[in-house]
């Protein structure tokens, strides 16, 4: 008797399995029909690279760090498209990202802590003394890892600050930037 009151739907598991299929076809149109969603089968395409301004962010930094900061002006191709500020040896260091012109990428932080300090510190993966170059007429110590996934870092003593940079860029690409930071001066801020 009491089971002639119950609903339908609670009859038996073959109701429920297609209440629980309208419901998921109900959703997907409800949502399709906002277009706040799409589907593309297929690989995705490279659009265009979002911009950020790099050169606001470091004038900023410049302000709230105790030593100079340097927005290095990069040749036409070179897109700033990320930026934020980091710690390095407890201390905030700033970090600006570009995309180069062959589609890498260059991580560029600049920090007033010591050059091992920050070549240990910079991630927090193991990496070993490789070689040294010379950018500049500064001394470059470039570290890398047998692991795949550990990109490598390279560590410039410009004197003043010490910049730290990794990505997925050629070794070109790198010297490249740091000469460009090199020949930079500090961003100057209001009252100096």
């Amino acid at each position: 008797m009491a089971s002639d009151k119950k609903p339908r739907i609670f009859q038996d598991g073959r109701d429920i399995a297609i209440n629980a299929v309208l419901i998921v076809v109900l959703m997907l149109l409800a949502v399709g029909a906002t277009g706040l969603c799409s589907f593309n089968p297929g690989a995705p395409e490279q659009g265009p690279v979002q911009e950020v301004d790099a050169k606001t962010f470091l004038d900023l930094e410049s302000r709230a760090v105790d030593f100079p900061v340097r927005y290095p002006e990069m040749r036409q191709g070179w897109i700033t498209n990320s930026a934020r500020r980091s710690m390095l040896g407890g201390q905030p260091a700033p970090v600006v990202g570009w995309v180069t012109p062959d589609r890498g990428f260059i991580q560029f932080t600049q920090t007033g802590v010591g050059t091992q300090e920050a070549a240990e510190g910079a991630d927090g993966k193991q990496r070993a003394l490789d070689r040294t170059t010379d950018i500049g007429g500064r001394n470059v110590e470039v570290y890398t890892s047998e692991e795949k996934d550990v990109r490598d870092l390279w560590v410039v003593d410009a004197g003043d600050s010490r910049f730290v940079l990794t990505g997925a860029g050629e070794d070109r690409e790198f010297q490249e930037l740091i000469s460009a930071a090199l020949a930079t001066a500090p961003i100057q801020s209001p009252g100096q």
